[in-house]
């Protein structure tokens, strides 16, 4: 099992640039926080093969739940 990459922010510039970089090199599974799994950027990263998790940084409970996984590696 590869270990998961979770990263907060995916659908802004600098965490979607992170996510690239890791689903170009394929070591990880890719984890994307975001506040709106809906919206179309979300979707998007859906469709690339990354599990898209709902949590706010404001709410340190759906925050504990998105990286509740083991093998994670994390970056913030």
């Amino acid at each position: 099992m590869s270990p998961i990459l979770t990263v907060v922010g995916a659908t802004g510039a600098q965490g979607s640039s992170v996510v690239n970089s890791a689903l170009k090199d394929g070591t990880y599974k890719v984890r994307a926080i975001t506040r709106k799994v809906d919206s179309d950027k979300a979707k998007a990263l859906a469709a690339r093969g990354v599990e898209v998790v709902a949590a706010d940084l404001n709410d340190e409970e759906s925050i504990a739940k998105a990286f509740e996984v083991p093998n994670t590696d994390i970056l913030l």
